[in-house]
């Protein structure tokens, strides 16, 4: 008991006396507490001055601060916030004791409690804050530098989000980036490893720049420096790579190789082969999928026009707004032809610039000088020639001799050119300098020097690229070029044309060359003229012994000069597209190996061709007045590898080698053994020889028959087209060609029944094309019966056609093994009444790269796939994953695009529905998707039948139930024509789906009255139809609105055709009521009750047309009632035109067909239409006046803003025809048309002067009532007659000019027109102007000097064509010379003579043979003239 007595007592005195004791030993130590908290305090301090000057130190060295340094420090600064308090409080009381207050025991215990954990927080925060490090360096990031303007183009986005998704495949570890010189490669792949990090799809992304100069070392450096890994500068390459290999394996890692130009071994500089993904571009395919192995490539092309203008104008900022700049700023981005570094370099150089400025900028891209190269044309040059520097000789040589060759470069030219200047060493064929220039062709293009063409015989080079090659040709080799469409102004002096090797002209207007020219290094001399007589002197071609290539294209010659048989060394001769008289010179020379005559006109080849037995390759395409080869000349051409006469020569004899024949015959071909390639054409099928002389052959194109067309582009490099009317013309030589002919097309075969087995028993195994027409005896293409069941059918086929079948029942009859038709690619089938299918449903499966398919005017067709028993359940689907076009055009019967054969396929060919129909048009069935689907083009037929038994509450009959988005996501293009019971086309929520499409065509639906029906109960938050560009709606005769109430906004849309919609009256109606009352006034505005209640044109407020170019319409027609409303003068003009924004983009205006409409457009709306090119105003019978100046109500109003001064800035072409009243264009004075080229008055009887100037233009009151008093019938006879153009009308640029039909024109100008007006005119025509008295008056003529031709036909009153004054003749000293080429007078029963005084002195005529044109007896003896 004691025990625990004192047991207790302990207990208490612990938990009395002990915190009795703390509690006084803080209050004992309380000064020593503080002291030591003080101590503390100065120490922490100490240790953070020392910390943060090492974090200053670092970073001013960009060094990062380690993460445990920061959280020291603020671990240090909130310990040092509470040691504040303390001290705060230590004043405080320090303050209260001083002024007598007691001591307060409680606030020093807590202070004194508070130092002392002070002192060992610090303790611990000073152990801790002994750093050796407080900082460390980063890796280098690489610069992501980007032009976000570039990056936002479509077409770029569109290819990194393909890279992205490539960048995510498990399968592909290298990917490449390739395209031509400046198209922006660095700035792509750049902005691929921003949004890579920006996603975080890769730890890290590592660039190194490659360059032609390949160095391991700086490659190495470079990727290093990025991912924080240092190397030891006497580290060897192969050590650095197994550092690099190391690091490079620890994270997911994105390699970035710029600019790699031969093989680069990703091993060797330590890049593993799997763990890390690398991107690499190049300029040069080749380079990157045969040396670095790629697995997928991406190529980067120029930018389409749209996206140019779009990037220039992004950059080059507000310059181009200004309308003074736009137009020549438009021509400026063009010359870049959509090369981005050329858009970027030229939009920087010219911001903010002049108008002079942009001009020079303009002339040194059209024509850059060889000397003195601007800072934008290096930069925009340099990369370009980096790229030919790295060509070897040969491909440098091929690809200076295309620059001589303009934009589109034909391959077979090519051909002719590199073969006659020897380019080729050690090739003794023709045949081996094909492949070795192809191999050379293919290497260009992979570098994207040359630009491949859809046409497979051309290819081109890119402006810019051209410029770049020119100067190089010229600079280094000495080959010069001339003209460019314009005038030969920079001859090449004497001492160039001695160093020159090649000569090309290229200009239309050269008519004669020098008697001779000193050109003894001279290897290619090219001239391309226009079509007009060139003078050669007979000693043209004396000093150019070592010409080995002679081109003359496109002149007039009589004959060839004698001195070209002194051309000893020349190998290539071409005469293309000239008008050829004697050409037998030809024959002497003995060492010419190509002759071209390509396009050229001449009925007779010469028989001295004959004599021309080295010669490896003739042409004489499209020669189609050819009419004889003398016999035996072929036969003599021993070497001959190549014979082109497609489109030309068929008057083949018949017979061997006998002097009776009067042309050649097919049998001498026999005579020429190294004849591989042929182009042929044998109208008679009855004159080929039995005897095979075919087997050589590795090229060809051959047609047999009178029903084939060559203007088809050749897309193989072996085609047979046959029209044979018996089995026997197909034996022998023909029918060996089809072991590995590629384009094959049939029309008649006698006998013949299925295309397979009996005319190839191997299954075409290399058919790429076929096209079977006009066949009456075919059921099947395919006939698998005959065929084993592995058997494989058309492997490569890509294109399959059959037109006027008229017999033909299925295209394969029977089961196909599954790899038949895999790429076919397109598909077109016309006018086979009997087909009722085109697919199997088996077949159908496997159509994965079919791309397009039309099928038109089959009357029984009922479906497109036909679903086989057990093949197709009802939840799988048909996918056709590639089509991108889809054409079902006058297909009767056609319900559905998928079906089976017993469901709607009878005997006699009717359709029976079976159910309830769950959509009207026939490609949408739930089994059927096209996810990629572009272009639609449907005729639908009539559906009486499915009306009555599905009739709407409307009875409408419409498209709807699209089932999902997808099928409609990509579609770009739709087209309906031809529907004979669709009174709505799309509703809205069809429309939703349509986001894509850029052209909408409804045509020729005979009940449609509205395209877009606005579901009831909808409301529509985003705009329908977005990306519109063009509208059609044409032959629609009912057809009342576009839709009713609907966000209409087309803010791309450029062309808008309205055309025969006479009941259109506006195109988008606002109701004014809800949305729950749309359905209510659907049905009054359909009430012919309300056919009065608006007045609203096509274009009305409701429409968004902010990018319009082109405009085609009727002017609507207003009924009696609606006149009324309107101005005492009947007045009526588009109206509801209210903003410039709405046309300020428009450049073709077209209107027509009009009773009502007196005048066309207001002053106002014409200031807005600033970029209006074409102007067309046709067949309104009311028209008075085009341009109507308004009255604005401001007395005050200054003149020039009443009638503008210069009208429509950019307008070139105006016409004006079938206007029986129009008086005048518009009232004004002192207006010009700046840019007008092109001038048509046509069927405009009433038309007195083209300006009428008011007598007092004051103020627009005064206008307007001098408008009335012009407009009033009762002019006085005394009346002063008033000439079409005066001087209130200037056109400064005009260049052509065509007036007919204007029966009140008695004068066209007079000697008061502006002095600047109509001095460019080239062209003028004057026809059935009855009451015309002259052409030019007084001394006007002066001002015509661009004119060369002028016609005047059938002008009843007409007396003489110049009429000039006394005082002309005698006072004028200096002779005028006029370019006047053709004079043209028919059916002027009045002319006494051209002149009405003799102009000897004045005038000179030049380029006018009078007695060619017949005007002898009407011209003044003593005239000057040709």
């Amino acid at each position: 008991m004691e025990e625990i007595v004192i047991s207790i007592a302990a207990k208490i005195a612990e938990y009395t006396v002990e915190p009795v004791g703390q509690c006084l030993g803080y209050l004992f130590y309380y000064s020593s507490n503080i002291q030591n908290m003080k101590k503390q305090v100065d120490k922490l301090q100490g240790a953070r001055d020392r910390v943060q000057h090492s974090i200053d130190a670092a970073i001013r060295d960009a060094e990062e601060i380690e993460a445990d340094v920061k959280m020291w420090l603020e671990n240090v600064d909130m310990i040092m916030g509470k040691v504040k308090e303390v001290l705060e409080d230590e004043e405080n009381a320090k303050m209260r004791s001083f002024n007598g207050a007691c001591l307060n025991l409680k606030l020093r215990h807590q202070q004194s409690k508070k130092a002392k954990q002070m002192v060992q927080d610090i303790d611990e925060v000073l152990k801790s804050g002994s750093f050796d490090k407080v900082s460390f360096r980063p890796p280098p990031q690489a610069t992501m530098t980007t032009y976000k303007d570039y990056m936002t183009i479509k077409s770029r986005m569109s290819i990194v989000e393909q890279l992205m998704d490539a960048l995510g495949d498990a399968n592909i570890n290298v990917i490449g980036v390739w395209g031509m010189p400046g198209v922006g490669k660095t700035t792509f792949v750049r902005e691929v490893a921003k949004q890579v990090k920006e996603k975080k799809l890769f730890y890290e992304v590592a660039i190194a720049e490659v360059t032609q100069s390949l160095d391991l070392k700086r490659i190495q450096q470079e990727l290093a420096e990025v991912l924080g890994l240092k190397f030891d500068p006497e580290e060897t390459v192969r050590g650095r790579a197994i550092r690099l290999r190391t690091r490079l394996s620890k994270h997911k890692v994105l390699v970035i190789l710029d600019d790699i130009w031969d093989k680069l071994d990703l091993e060797e500089v330590g890049i593993p082969s799997e763990g890390c993904k690398v991107v690499v571009t190049s300029r040069n395919q080749d380079t990157l999928s045969c040396e670095m192995g790629t697995q997928k490539d991406f190529e980067l092309n120029v930018l389409s026009n749209e996206e140019a203008w779009s990037l220039f104008e992004m950059i080059a900022g507000e310059s181009v707004k200004d309308p003074n700049l736009r137009s020549t700023a438009t021509e400026v981005a063009k010359e870049c032809a959509g090369l981005p570094i050329a858009l970027v370099t030229v939009s920087k150089a010219l911001k903010k610039k002049g108008l002079c400025e942009w001009k020079d900028a303009l002339q040194l891209l059209r024509r850059p000088a060889p000397e003195d190269r601007t800072k934008m044309q290096s930069t925009i040059y340099s990369s370009i020639e980096l790229s030919f520097n790295h060509l070897e000789s040969q491909e440098q040589q091929i690809f200076l001799l295309c620059s001589q060759m303009g934009y589109s470069i034909v391959y077979l030219d090519l051909l002719k050119y590199s073969y006659g200047l020897c380019l080729f060493h050690g090739i003794n064929t023709l045949e081996e300098a094909r492949n070795r220039l192809y191999r050379l062709v293919r290497t260009l293009k992979d570098s994207c020097l040359l630009l491949d063409c859809p046409c497979c015989e051309h290819f081109h080079m890119h402006d810019v690229v051209r410029y770049v090659a020119i100067l190089i040709a010229s600079e280094r080799h000495n080959m010069f070029r001339i003209g460019n469409g314009g005038k030969v102004k920079e001859w090449p002096d004497v001492d160039a044309l001695k160093r020159c090797t090649t000569f090309s002209i290229s200009d239309e207007d050269v008519h004669e060359l020098p008697d001779e020219m000193e050109c003894p290094e001279l290897k290619f001399f090219h001239v391309k003229g226009g079509n007009h007589s060139l003078q050669i002197a007979d000693t043209f071609f004396k000093g150019m012994g070592k010409l080995k290539v002679l081109d003359l294209t496109k002149m007039k010659l009589p004959s060839l000069p004698t001195s070209l048989h002194l051309l000893r060394n020349l190998q290539t001769l071409c005469l293309d597209y000239c008008q050829l008289g004697d050409i037998a010179v030809i024959g002497e020379l003995k060492n010419l190996e190509i002759l071209s005559l390509l396009g050229s006109e001449l009925s007779h080849l010469p028989r001295e061709i004959g004599l021309l037995t080295s010669i490896r390759l003739l042409d004489l395409s499209h020669c189609s007045k050819l009419e004889v080869i003398p016999p035996n000349v072929l036969s003599r051409l021993v070497q001959l590898e190549a014979l082109y006469m497609g489109d030309s020569f068929v008057k083949w004899g018949n017979g061997g080698l006998n002097i009776d024949r009067t042309n050649a015959s097919l049998t001498e071909l026999k005579h020429l053994s190294h004849l591989i390639t042929l182009e042929i054409h044998i109208r008679d099928a009855s004159i080929l020889p039995k005897d095979p002389f075919f087997e050589k052959l590795e090229r060809y194109r051959i047609f047999v028959g009178d029903v084939w067309d060559w203007s088809d582009k050749c897309e193989t490099s072996r085609e047979l087209r046959l029209k044979l009317s018996t089995t026997l013309q197909f034996e022998g030589g023909i029918k060996m060609l089809l072991n590995g002919i590629e384009h094959l097309c049939l029309d008649e075969l006698e006998g013949v029944k299925s295309i397979l087995y009996e005319l190839d028993r191997e299954g075409f195994q290399q058919l790429r094309h076929l096209h079977v027409q006009n066949n009456a005896k075919i059921k099947h293409i395919i006939n698998s019966r005959v065929l084993a069941a592995t058997e494989i059918v058309f492997p490569v086929l890509e294109k399959f056609s059959v037109k006027n079948m008229i017999n033909l029942e299925e295209i394969c009859h029977g089961k196909l093994p599954p790899t038949t038709f895999c790429n076919l690619r397109i598909v077109k089938v016309e006018n086979c009444d009997p087909l009722k299918f085109v697919f199997t449903s088996s077949i159908a499966k496997g159509l994965s790269q079919l791309e397009e398919l039309e099928i038109r005017e089959c009357s029984t067709m009922g479906a497109v796939v036909i679903k086989e028993e057990g093949d197709i359940e009802d939840g799988d689907m048909i996918l056709f994953p590639q089509l991108r076009r889809l054409a079902l055009q006058r297909l009767p019967k056609l319900m559905s695009f998928l079906n089976t054969q017993s469901s709607f396929i009878t005997d006699a060919g009717e359709i029976i529905h079976e159910g309830r129909l769950d959509f009207h048009m026939p490609v949408l069935h739930e089994q059927v998707v096209f996810p990629n689907l572009d272009s639609l083009e449907l005729s639908l037929p009539d559906m009486e039948e499915i009306q009555r038994s599905h009739h709407w509450a409307r009875s409408s009959c419409k498209s709807t139930n699209i089932q999902a988005a997808k099928r409609f996501q990509n579609l770009s293009l739709l087209e309906v024509q031809g529907s004979g019971s669709l009174k709505y086309l799309l509703s809205s929520s069809t429309a939703r789906f349509m986001m894509n499409v850029k052209h909408l065509h409804i045509i020729e639906c005979k009940v449609m009255e509205e395209i877009l029906h606005i579901d009831e109960e909808e409301i529509l938050s985003e705009a329908l139809f977005p990306r519109l560009e063009c509208l059609v709606l044409k032959d629609l005769p009912i057809l009342k609105r576009f839709c009713i109430d609907s966000n209409v906004e087309f803010p791309l849309l450029k062309n808008f055709i309205i055309n025969n919609c006479p009941k259109l009256k506006t195109f988008a109606f606002r109701h004014a009521s809800s949305n729950m009352e749309v359905h209510k006034g659907l049905v009054e505005i359909n009430s012919e009750d309300n056919r009065y209640t608006t007045s609203q044109s096509h274009i009305n407020e409701s429409i968004v047309l902010a990018n319009l170019e082109s405009l085609e319409q009727p002017l609507i027609d207003l009924e009696e009632k609606q006149q009324s409303q309107h101005w005492a003068r009947s007045f009526c003009k588009i109206t509801n035109m209210q903003t410039s924004i709405r046309f300020q983009n428009l450049l073709y205006l077209g209107v027509w067909g009009s009773d009502s409409f007196k005048y066309l457009l207001s002053s106002s709306i014409a200031r807005a239409m600033v970029q209006v090119k074409y102007l067309h105003i046709v067949n309104c019978k009311a028209m008075e006046e085009i341009l109507f100046i308004e009255d604005l109500g401001d007395e005050e109003e200054e003149e020039e803003e009443i009638i503008p001064k210069m009208l429509f800035p950019r307008l070139e072409v105006l016409i004006l025809r079938d206007l029986p009243i129009l008086k005048r264009f518009c009232i004004g004075s002192n207006i010009e048309f700046p840019s007008m080229k092109r001038l048509r008055i046509e069927h405009c009887p009433k038309l007195k002067t083209f300006i009428s100037k008011p007598s007092n233009s004051d103020t627009m009151m005064t206008v307007y009532k001098e408008i009335k008093e012009i407009n009033t019938e009762e002019i006085p006879r005394t009346a002063a007659i008033q000439p079409l153009f005066s001087e209130e009308v200037a056109f400064p640029n005009l260049e052509d000019l065509k007036i007919s039909y204007v029966d009140d024109l008695k004068i066209i100008w007079h000697n008061q027109f502006s002095p600047y007006s109509s001095c460019k005119l080239k062209t003028m025509e004057v026809e059935f102007c009855e009451n015309l008295m002259n052409i030019f008056q007084s001394d006007m003529l002066t001002r015509f000097q661009s004119l060369e031709t002028l016609t005047i036909t059938d002008c009843g009153s007409l007396q003489e064509v110049f009429q000039l004054q006394e005082k002309n003749a005698k006072e004028t000293h200096d002779v005028t010379v006029i370019p006047l080429k053709e004079l043209r007078l028919d059916r002027v029963p009045k002319l006494k003579s051209v002149w009405n005084k003799d102009p000897q002195g004045i005038f000179n005529f030049p380029n006018l043979n009078l007695d060619s044109t017949g005007l002898r007896s009407y011209w003044s003896d003593s005239v000057p003239s040709d």
